[in-house]
């Protein structure tokens, strides 16, 4: 398993989204990407809708005011 990080703090939409969709493409299943958005929109509402959309794993904490940590892990479909 495979565990990077990707930080898009000062992102927005839908940007977040498509630089999410290119981290995760490069994933093979059962490999992990933890996302760094400061953008509420993203990390409440757009990455959690596009991995549930995608079969992946998602779970979302609030790291600090202000900043999110979205794990998300690739699944086999």
């Amino acid at each position: 398993m495979v565990s990077q990080t990707l930080d898009i703090t000062g992102v927005v939409c839908p940007f977040c989204v498509i630089r999410v969709k290119q981290a995760m493409d490069a994933l093979q299943s059962g490999d992990e990407l933890l996302v760094i958005s400061d953008h509420p929109p993203a990390a409440k509402d757009s990455i959690p809708a596009f991995a549930g959309m995608n079969g992946w794993q998602c779970s979302v904490r609030s790291n600090a005011p202000g900043l999110w940590e979205i794990t998300l892990k690739k699944e086999d479909q």
